[in-house]
């Protein structure tokens, strides 16, 4: 009797990783995920490649801010440099700043730099006079001008205001009714002119002072050529065009603005956004639209807002905002915000600050003692990690993302004719198939390319076992190689790539067959 012939049943499998897909600290994971890394990109996706080189510009005593406006501005410890130069002094500690047309507003300090005229100041000015020095007139002739003025006339020093400023005046003991804000009309060395019948006629015996205020504003920002502030439970509006006035109300378009919030907790950041601008404390976004005094309207939502000292984590980027909040980052499209950190599972950070070149999100946060240099690829959604680094703050200058660090060092990124050699790695997610059945892999290949002088170590723990390096190679010549990798029989494996120089993975294959489920 001829028994038909069984063909031999073929149990070898093969899985591919062609897309490599980013960091996933949590538990679900697939195939092309990474554990860890460093110092990767997605600039050749899908393949997995070194992120860009930077430059090492020069390094500063004790930095605490970096602020682009047509120049590079570092606080640095008490001083304030622009474009390399220094211009002023600011008590220590980490600042707020805001670009409005030619000038550049640096908070608490209430300073400012106009880039045009190179003038370094102070956004409030103060005039307080000496006994028997100042007269008030409730009406005034010129024969120059046929208009009629309130006066304040002094002996002392010529007053240092400006036409349009909003002084708050105080001392006044003998017209105690004197004492009001007012908005001067015309300033002529001694005397200041207001509209007529501002004030009662008399000469004061005492001090006065006269005083153009700011704000305490503890985030700052820049909208529609108006500074805008928050401070306490108050929103404030500088005068459109001019951030030095936050109380002129003279009943037009131009007038300064501010409205109490009765939402609890403190403000934690502020930033235009579209066609408004967002106030934010940890669990509200006040928004404001309008455009002038008369129309701005302020709407309320309760969403997951700016986790508390991580202001500098906000940036906007292809009309979508960015920012870290108390459960991770989030992206703002002006609804419910999105949370697009998953992949960090249950891991929480804090202390946080950002940039963008353009295409991809970079921030440095914290988690415990661990602090690094994130990139999130906006297009692809994908999350990498690059060096352990602690970033003091970021900011864009004419198409590169600068950064200084907590050494003092100031960086310039995306720089390919530096001399930089990059140390990388990259921990895969373990592979377990996804089955219950025993397995065992007969074959593991890689397919990469190195550049010239470039080094390569993979390295893999399978089971429980210890790490332990399989492969090293260093290439004197630029190629591209396959490497075989047999590893011992296991139920689970780990690979970790490492090296230094430039090199891409293109691809990942693994062999392996399927045994009993006992």
């Amino acid at each position: 009797m001829i028994l038909p012939r069984l063909t031999e049943g073929n149990s070898i499998s093969k899985q591919s990783i062609i897309s490599f897909l980013g960091l996933n600290y949590g538990q679900l994971t697939t195939d092309g995920e990474l554990e860890d890394c460093e110092n990767l990109s997605t600039d050749e996706f899908p393949c997995l490649s070194q992120r860009k080189k930077r430059t090492q510009v020069k390094q500063y005593k004790s930095p605490t801010t970096l602020f682009s406006k047509g120049g590079l501005f570092v606080v640095d410890g008490t001083e304030v440099y622009y474009k390399d130069e220094k211009i002023g002094d600011v008590t220590e500690g980490k600042k707020q700043m805001a670009a409005l047309g030619k000038y550049v507003l640096i908070f608490p300090d209430k300073k400012y730099y106009d880039t045009e005229d190179k003038k370094w100041g102070n956004m409030e000015e103060t005039y307080t006079s000496g006994a028997n020095q100042i007269t008030f007139a409730a009406t005034s002739s010129d024969p120059d001008d046929p208009r009629k003025y309130a006066t304040i006339t002094t002996t002392g020093a010529d007053f240092k205001f400006r036409d349009g400023d909003a002084v708050k005046i105080s001392g006044c003991t003998v017209n105690p009714e004197n004492n009001k804000t007012l908005v001067i009309r015309k300033v002529e060395n001694k005397v200041l002119k207001f509209y007529e019948n501002s004030f009662t006629a008399g000469k004061e015996t005492g001090k006065i002072t006269i005083k153009r205020e700011v704000p305490d504003l503890e985030f700052v920002c820049e909208s529609n050529y108006r500074l805008w502030g928050c401070a306490k439970n108050t929103i404030y509006s500088s005068k459109y065009g001019d951030p030095l006035n936050f109380q002129v109300f003279d009943g037009l378009t131009s007038d300064s603005y501010y409205i109490d919030i009765s939402s609890d907790g403190a403000f934690t950041g502020c930033i235009p956004f579209t066609s408004f601008i967002c106030f934010f404390k940890e669990d509200v976004v006040h928004k404001i639209y309008g455009t002038k005094p008369s129309n701005f309207q302020v709407l309320t939502s309760e969403i997951f807002g700016v986790q508390a000292g991580c202001e500098r984590t906000m940036c906007v980027i292809n009309e979508t905002l960015y920012y870290l909040g108390r459960n991770g980052v989030y992206s703002y499209n002006g609804g419910v915000p999105e949370l697009v950190s998953q992949n960090f599972g249950t891991r929480r950070f804090v202390n946080g600050c950002a940039g963008s070149d353009g295409d991809k999100y970079y921030i440095c946060m914290s988690n415990g003692p661990n602090t690094a240099i994130y990139t999130y690829d906006i297009s692809k959604g994908i999350w990498l990690k690059e060096d352990n680094v602690s970033v003091i703050d970021f900011a864009y200058m004419e198409g590169k993302l600068h950064y200084i660090d907590d050494q003092g060092w100031q960086y310039k990124t995306g720089e390919n004719s530096s001399t930089e050699v990059i140390e990388w790695s990259a921990t895969f997610c373990p592979f377990t198939e996804l089955i219950n059945e025993r397995k065992g892999y007969s074959k593991l290949n890689f397919r990469i390319a190195l550049e010239a002088s470039a080094w390569l170590k993979i390295e893999i723990k399978t089971d429980d076992s210890l790490w332990r390096t399989v492969y090293t190679t260093h290439n004197e010549r630029a190629r591209t190689i396959n490497i075989p990798i047999f590893p011992n029989r296991c139920d689970s494996f780990k690979v970790r790539l490492s090296g230094k120089g430039g090199c891409i993975i293109k691809s990942f294959i693994r062999d392996f067959y399927i045994g009993s489920e006992v």
